[in-house]
């Protein structure tokens, strides 16, 4: 997500914040089908999920059938089987998130007044699971709220591989929230059901609905196929790389993304796009192709991406994968980040926040260094803030770098007496933003300063490459710290993360 920072673009003030469901392809028959140069960290087999869906454009629903084949790697057997549904969060507007603007009365007023077809409950999205089977066999299940539990007909022994097919239809919200459309535009994102996380230790999945407060959804690496329809005339851009073909009146769009930890796609009928290769990199930045303001901040956006990338690809490590997207969507709120892809707002609004760094920085920090958001919510955002402000620092010869962001922080948050990472329930009211955005970013300014540029790099160099393609949690960065920069900076970073009453001491403000 985000962070706030002003800038100015051509005299713009900006800121950089933030069906018919056929088979499925047979991968065994097509080994291919998932091939990309993405390097593995592990030869553990990664969950693999197959996709058909539709988009109806005329009742905004995505009618889909999902087979995911996995591997136990519970040392017990399993009876059964855990989903996230997230979408369920939007069938409510207290569980949608707090980062977004939500439909409250008065918003929703304001939309149907421009569009009197809008009822209320337009603005509120969820997902149905129409039925589910294992090795073509149905079983019994139970939706219940952000969770689909699948009791299984036999227990799955440790290392078993087991196939099951969900089928289910999304209702997308009309909105602003991360999954919405609006203004002919769609943001598909946290769509479809994604298996849960599961504890060895404790022998339990993770059941947590997405926190409204923060990030909370955390999944393992997984390799993705979607086959999508659409109508013709849409555009669409999703985690991966896409082709397309035509038949009659629908579009039919063949995605591969593997070693990815989420899959979304956006789709409009208006995208037009820029595009360049950085490093070997295929870089598209879309927009509004409507508006010439749009076309304009989408050129500037790529130009800092194309810079940005260079920077973290030298300073952390390479970029993994072949394409990365930058999307206009009618998101209002803060900016997001999927693999490969990132959610910016509506480039024709003055008022729209935008942070193409940041969300750029995610793609290391989150992206390919995994974590679990909930439990550990600094170890990717601050991250990223750190890592938009690195490369400010070079990007501006230091004149808006580490300097000019600490003198926009008032000394409150520098003084800041709690912990900068907790679980995201354990934040008070307003305290979110100000320990993961503000101190969080501070605290990992004041090392860099402590032990240089040249020792700096040699640890984020190393923790990338310990932990690509892992979910690394804030031990692994200790570790790090102490094998290339000694025990005494390990144990001053974690105090700084994991203690009360942390004060930088190493800070140079001027």
């Amino acid at each position: 997500m985000k962070r706030w920072t002003r800038i100015v673009m051509n005299g713009i003030i900006l800121s950089t914040i933030a069906i018919a469901i056929k088979s499925l392809p047979n991968i065994d028959k097509n080994p291919n089908l998932f091939h990309m140069d993405v390097k593995e960290k592990s030869s553990e087999p990664r969950t693999q999920y197959q996709i058909q869906a539709e988009l109806d454009h005329q009742q905004h629903t995505i009618r889909a059938s999902e087979t995911v084949s996995l591997k136990s790697k519970s040392s017990q057997d399993l009876d059964d089987l855990v989903f996230h549904l997230y979408p369920n969060s939007y069938n409510q507007v207290e569980t949608m998130s707090n980062m977004l603007a939500k439909p409250d009365p008065k918003l929703i007023a304001k939309e149907i007044q421009k569009n009197p077809s809008l009822t209320k409950k337009d603005f509120l999205g969820d997902i149905e699971v129409k039925d589910v089977s294992i090795r073509g066999k149905k079983v019994t299940y139970t939706q219940e709220k952000q969770v689909l539990k699948i009791q299984l007909p036999d227990p799955i022994q440790p290392n078993e591989h087991v196939e099951v097919k969900i089928d289910f239809v999304v209702k997308i919200p009309y909105g602003f929230q991360r999954l919405h459309y609006r203004d002919d535009f769609y943001s598909i994102t946290k769509w479809y059901p994604i298996l849960a996380m599961y504890d060895s230790k404790t022998g339990k999945w993770d059941e947590k609905p997405y926190y409204p407060d923060g990030e909370s959804d955390f999944s393992e690496l997984s390799d993705y196929h979607m086959e999508l329809k659409v109508p013709k005339e849409m555009t669409v851009a999703a985690t991966g790389t896409e082709k397309e073909d035509i038949n009659q009146n629908e579009k039919i769009i063949q995605v591969n993304a593997p070693n990815v930890r989420e899959f979304v796609f956006f789709a409009s009928p208006h995208y037009e796009k820029e595009t360049r290769k950085v490093a070997g990199i295929t870089v598209n930045s879309y927009y509004d192709k409507r508006n010439a303001q749009s076309r304009e901040i989408a050129v500037n956006g790529l130009n800092m991406v194309e810079k940005a990338l260079s920077f973290f690809n030298e300073k952390f490590g390479p970029y993994a994968y072949p394409e990365f997207d930058i999307m206009e969507t009618r998101v209002l709120g803060v900016n997001m980040e999927y693999p490969t892809i990132i959610q910016m707002g509506d480039y024709s609004n003055k008022a729209t926040k935008l942070s193409f760094v940041h969300e750029l920085a995610h793609q290391w920090f989150y992206g390919m260094i995994g974590n679990d958001p909930y439990q550990n919510p600094a170890l990717d955002e601050a991250f990223a803030v750190f890592a938009d402000q690195y490369f400010n620092e070079y990007d501006t010869k230091g004149k808006n770098g580490f300097k000019h962001y600490l003198s926009d922080k008032n000394e409150s948050i520098v003084r800041l007496p709690g912990v900068i990472n907790r679980p995201l329930n354990q934040y008070g009211p307003n305290e979110y933003g100000k320990y993961i955005y503000g101190k969080g970013g501070i605290a990992l300014i004041d090392l860099y300063y402590k032990v240089g540029e040249q020792k700096f790099d040699q640890i984020m160099k190393t923790y990338f490459e310990k932990n690509k393609f892992t979910n690394a949690t804030f031990a692994n960065f200790f570790d790090v710290v102490s094998q290339v920069a000694g025990k005494e900076n390990a144990d001053y970073i974690k105090k700084a993360f994991s203690l009360p009453d942390y004060h930088p001491t190493h800070l140079q403000k001027r």
